[in-house]
């Protein structure tokens, strides 16, 4: 199997202190920015953007969920759509519902936000993707109903432990360590993650991504 390495970003990591020109260099070739939350647009999604695309790697975006309704996981899809619309977005479109707001909503409730945001998105003509932790898509998650989408995993251990904790049979990437520092990238913990397949390859062979509306 295929391995792409990758980092995921927010506001948080500031982009002038990020050098992704040597992250390509040592041998990652992904990148997956916050976008934002129905709260606000992250203030750093279009810089990092920019600066990932110009060191020549993949990018992808990640919505927050703050969603307790359907309705409002509608306008979190329009949100995100209106915030990629122009850009050249070669790694999914990602979903991330983890809050801990969403919990006492139960499974049922939870799968149906999650599926409203994802095929929203996916109709739109993006490569839609789930994000969550282990424990979230064991409890508060009906994946039967969602086993049409790739989902990016959060599980800071190992890879055997991981295969104990996560037995859905779909798994794009994993989101393996939050705590990496890259000397000479940035100066503090970078995500790390790794993709099992080729989205870049996949998302523009297939024309997806391309926001019209």
């Amino acid at each position: 199997m295929s391995e792409y390495k990758g980092i995921d970003v927010s506001k948080y990591q500031s982009p002038m202190r990020m050098n992704y020109e040597e992250l390509k260099d040592l041998g990652y070739s992904f990148v997956i920015a916050k976008a934002g939350s129905l709260k606000a647009k992250d203030s750093a999604f279009d810089t990092h953007y920019s600066k990932a695309r110009a060191a020549g790697l993949s990018v992808g975006a990640y919505l927050y969920s703050y969603a307790t309704t359907e309705e409002e996981a509608s306008r979190e899809a329009e949100l995100m759509l209106s915030w990629i619309k122009g850009k050249k977005l070669t790694h999914p479109i990602v979903y991330d519902i983890e809050d801990g707001t969403q919990k006492v909503l139960g499974k049922e409730k939870c799968t149906d936000i999650a599926l409203r945001f994802l095929t929203e998105i996916e109709d739109a003509g993006c490569y839609a993707m789930l994000y969550s932790y282990a424990n979230f898509i064991k409890h508060y998650l009906d994946m039967d109903r969602l086993r049409h989408f790739d989902v990016w995993l959060a599980c800071y251990t190992s890879l055997e432990r991981r295969k104990a904790l996560y037995t859905h049979p779909i798994l794009g990437i994993w989101q393996y360590s939050s705590s990496e520092v890259l000397q000479g990238v940035y100066p503090s913990r970078l995500d790390q993650d790794v993709a099992y397949k080729d989205y870049e390859r996949i998302i523009e062979g297939k024309g997806l991504n391309v926001i019209k509306r």
